[in-house]
This record gives structure tokens, C-alpha cells and sequence, in this order.
């Protein structure tokens, strides 16, 4: 799927949740290697605090063992030229998986999926999530179709200290709370159109990928 943006220059980056990570050439290849680190484990933290209240209880070992990769969107299904990161399976001891995507231009994408006990679960999560989201970008959500029963927001503008453009999604599929944050340069934000469009692909890997 490509994501041109007529107006902006280079392709979209994200957060599912949150941060950012930096592709450079040469010399720069391993700075921005630890900034995609970093941006997962940043996504990780955040989405831990959203779902620290339903899932406080010991996983399953069945749901601890989950092959979570299946639920993630490939790469190559955004647009070719984004490179994704080392997955972080059950990230801080939470049931699910965090990665990051990003590009020469320096836009990222983060994908977060935590996967509750039930639906139940996920939609208290998605409750929680929405408490955490001004920490993240400076814009008020709005509702978005897509996820369960249309039950998906998104919030649009810039970082807390004005560093980047962000634009966040969450939504629930079944018992599984996804959260995507794209992220880019302050003046080339993702539009909404384009994030809802991957958030959709999301949510149909999610659904005919999640038991």
C-alpha cells in the first residue's frame, strides 16, 4: 500500500505508542538503530499503563506463549521503503507485542498490540488508553471507524514539547487492544485518512489473526 502524501515531502512515520526512532545512512545506521530501541520500549511502557488494570492477574502460560508476530502488519504492507525493527514480544510482562517501523525520512511507525483475557478486558484498556493520551500528542481524540463496533479514536497534532507531528490511533478487535502512533517532522503529519487506511489493515490482521 503506498502512502504519498501530495503535500508533504517523504512518506508517514508512527506511534503505536509511543516515540520515535530515526533512520539514517552510514555512520548514522546505529544511532537509529537504538532510537527504534528505544521507541518500542517506549510503546511497551505506555501500553503497559493502559492495560495494567486488567491484566494485573498472572497470564495464562497459554496466552504467555502466544505467537503474537502473526498479528502484526508487515513492512511491506505500509510502503516499501519503511524497515521494521525487532519485535518485543510480551513487552514488560504484558501479553502482546510492540514494534516500530521507520524510514529514511525519518518518519515511524509503532504498532502495539496487548492482548486482554477477554473483550471485556481490551474495551477497559481502551478506556485507560484514552487517560494517557494527552502525555502523548497535543490534539483531542476523536472517533474513528474502526476496530469493533467502530469503537476506534484517533488524535491528531504534535508532540507535548512541539518536536514532532503525531498522530495516534487505538481500537479494540476482539480481546486485543491495538495502538498505532505515527510520527514524523513537526510540518509533514500523517493525514488521518492515510492512518485510519493502515489502522484498518491493522484491524483485519488482528481479526483473522487473533484465537
Amino acid at each position: 500500500m503506498k502512502i504519498a502524501q501530495a503535500k508533504t515531502v517523504g512518506l508517514i512515520g508512527v506511534a503505536l505508542l509511543m516515540g520515535s526512532a530515526v533512520v539514517g545512512c552510514g555512520s548514522d545506521d546505529k544511532e537509529s538503530s537504538s532510537s527504534s530501541s528505544s521507541s518500542s520500549s517506549s510503546a511497551a511502557e505506555t501500553t503497559s499503563a493502559a492495560a495494567s488494570e486488567t491484566t494485573s492477574a498472572p497470564a495464562s502460560p497459554a496466552a504467555a506463549d502466544g505467537d503474537y508476530s502473526k498479528l502484526l502488519l508487515k513492512a511491506s504492507d505500509i510502503d516499501p521503503s519503511f524497515t521494521a525493527g525487532e519485535a518485543q514480544v510480551n513487552p514488560n510482562g504484558i501479553n502482546g507485542i510492540v514494534q516500530s517501523m521507520s524510514n529514511p525520512q525519518n518518519q515511524t511507525i509503532v504498532f502495539a498490540i496487548v492482548v486482554s483475557e477477554d473483550a471485556d478486558g481490551a474495551l477497559k484498556a481502551l478506556e485507560s488508553a484514552k487517560a494517557e493520551l494527552p502525555k502523548e500528542v497535543d490534539g483531542a481524540p476523536q472517533p474513528a471507524d474502526v476496530g469493533d463496533g467502530g469503537n476506534g479514536l484517533i488524535a491528531t497534532g504534535k508532540s507535548p514539547d512541539g518536536s514532532k507531528a503525531i498522530t495516534e490511533v487505538y481500537f479494540t478487535q476482539g480481546k486485543a487492544l491495538a495502538n498505532i502512533e505515527f510520527s514524523s517532522a513537526p510540518n509533514d503529519p500523517v493525514l488521518p485518512e492515510t492512518a485510519l487506511a493502515v489502522a484498518k489493515m491493522q484491524d483485519t490482521q488482528i481479526k483473522n489473526n487473533l484465537s
